[in-house]
């Protein structure tokens, strides 16, 4: 009996058997609580790009952008008209065997208008009768563009004439009025104020409008 009983200590020291372990497990298993697993993290493939949405403009189907809206035009400048200019002359002095003149178209209206080119110059006696020619057109003067006034402001055209002592007195009759067609009107503009002005040497020329006086 002796041989048994040793086969059966060895085999208990040993634990050939695994049956030691198992109760160890249990044992643990009566102490320990292992928290419960989770649901499992989803492994599908993500969407490749996000719906496109009507505020993304570089996404299509939000329509064309919103235009900005067209700036306005500013409105186109007319002629100055005779019915809204005031006419003045003024001597401006003499040099060489001239006399020269600043004839000065004012703007009275409201509006800003445009004034280019050479006005027509005619003088008439106190009858209305036409005293001499129309001045003839030159160069004379800072003109030659186009002029824009503004309510207020003026263009200058120069008119010049032959002095008295170097035409051995040869002038034409006193002029009461002097008539101005302005550039391109067919009506006219008037003064009786014609600072000193008369015509000798049937020398009598106009020089085309001006932003500023001779």
């Amino acid at each position: 009996m002796v041989p048994a009983i040793a086969c059966v200590a060895v085999l208990t020291a040993c634990g050939g058997s695994g049956t030691a372990d198992t109760g160890a497990a249990d044992r643990s298993g009566d102490t320990q609580t292992s928290p419960a697993a989770g649901p499992a993290a989803s492994t599908g493939t993500p969407p490749s790009s996000a719906a496109p949405s009507a505020e993304d403009p570089d996404e299509g189907g939000g329509g064309p952008p919103a235009s900005a809206p067209a700036t306005p035009r500013p409105a186109a400048v007319g002629r100055c008209e005779a019915t809204g200019l005031a006419l003045t002359l003024k001597a401006h002095g003499q040099e060489m065997n001239s006399k020269y003149f600043d004839l000065r178209l004012t703007n009275t209206g409201t509006e800003p208008c445009d004034l280019v080119g050479h006005p027509g110059v005619s003088l008439l006696d106190a009858g209305g009768e036409r005293v001499g020619e129309p001045a003839t057109r030159s160069s004379d003067g800072a003109g030659g563009g186009p002029v824009r006034l503004r309510p207020g402001q003026a263009a200058h055209a120069t008119v010049k004439t032959a002095g008295e002592g170097v035409t051995d007195g040869r002038c034409w009759p006193e002029a009461a009025t002097l008539l101005v067609y302005p550039p391109g009107s067919k009506q006219t503009v008037t003064t009786h104020g014609l600072d000193g002005l008369r015509v000798c040497g049937d020398s009598f020329q106009v020089g085309p409008v001006g932003d500023r006086a001779p």
